[in-house]
């Protein structure tokens, strides 16, 4: 696509050509704005809303505020609820807790990989013996009952 086409494309989507868009050298411009607009704003294997509720926690982990800005408010614009937005940070910050923990503890890697595993293992077989009905006595054939 030429600069002018991508213009045009961002004033279609956005109302409006972001100024950042200036920033990118104009041979890097073409393969950045497909990539940011499948990215950001097209329906892939993960739903828009999701994959900004996912993008909000990398951003917000990352700290970097252009980010949280920009996929807070197009969450929204996906159908994300202030709940969510509220839960996306709430986990972002539980696992950049248990992450810090882990690496200053210097638990070993290959241990908490094995615990993983096994943990999992055990929960799925918890929930497929949960999945099972209940199975029922055959009820005893009397002669009345033919």
């Amino acid at each position: 696509m030429t600069k002018k086409e991508i213009y045009e494309e961002a004033a279609r989507l956005l109302g409006k050509v972001p100024g950042f868009l200036d920033t990118v050298p104009e041979k890097l411009l073409g393969p950045r704005w497909e990539e940011w607009r499948i990215i950001e704003m097209e329906e892939t294997a993960i739903p828009a809303k999701y994959k900004q509720l996912v993008m909000l926690a990398v951003s917000t982990y990352a700290k970097c505020q252009y980010c949280i800005e920009f996929h807070t408010e197009v969450a929204k614009l996906f159908g994300a609820t202030e709940a969510e937005i509220i839960e996306t940070a709430a986990l972002t910050g539980h696992t950049a807790l248990w992450s810090n923990f882990l690496q200053g503890t210097r638990y070993p890697v290959e241990r908490f990989h094995s615990e993983v595993h096994d943990d999992v293992e055990f929960a799925r077989k918890e929930q497929k013996a949960a999945a099972k009905p209940a199975v029922e006595k055959p009820k005893p054939v009397t002669a009345g009952s033919r």
